[in-house]
């Protein structure tokens, strides 16, 4: 019975659920994650490699400006934990374009999104300048025609220019998870 009972469930979803990805459209939410990330920069003309972990919430705004393809702006806050340095805190804006690349009508649709952020961060007493691009894929599931549950892999790499040092660059690989409504026109 709980079989039936499912079945008819997920297939009164598949038929009435459609997703908001079309033009005209906004696209309001927003992702979280954890990550583990590694540092190399150089003090003195010696390269110095550092580890350790990181939280990031990143809200965001977008507007379809065509079927499946948003542009939009998004917000990045950071903490990191380094192991061998000050723990820092940052934040970012910039852009992103994200394209869908199943049809609008689908339960579960697959997307990329590009990005660049400019931000600052704060590390002790010391104060720097960043800048970086994103790559993201993943997928989104809809729960209703205006929900969706995302899920995907992120890599950054980014920047810092300190006021007092040598540069540093940051690549980080990690998984977010966050929630996207669709606003119909």
């Amino acid at each position: 019975m709980k079989n039936l009972f499912l079945i008819i469930t997920l297939f009164f979803i598949s038929t009435f659920s459609f997703s908001q990805i079309t033009k005209g459209n906004w696209m309001v939410g927003g992702t979280g994650n954890i990550s583990s990330f590694e540092s190399k920069y150089s003090n003195n003309g010696n390269e110095i490699t550092n580890k350790g972990i990181g939280i990031n919430l990143s809200p965001n705004i977008g507007y379809f400006i065509a079927d499946k393809f948003v542009i939009g702006s998004n917000i990045s806050i950071g903490y990191t934990k380094p192991k061998d340095s000050d723990n820092s805190f940052g934040y970012g804006v910039g852009p992103y374009a994200r394209y869908y690349f199943l049809k609008e009508d689908k339960l579960i649709n697959l997307f990329s999104q590009i990005n660049y952020i400019f931000g600052q961060t704060k590390s002790g007493n010391n104060k720097s300048d960043s800048n970086g691009y994103g790559v993201k894929v993943g997928s989104v599931i809809f729960f209703n025609s205006s929900v969706g549950l995302e899920i995907s892999l992120d890599y950054e790499s980014s920047r810092l220019i300190p006021n007092t040092s040598e540069s540093s660059t940051y690549n980080n690989l990690q998984i977010g998870i966050g929630f996207q409504v669709h606003l119909e026109k």
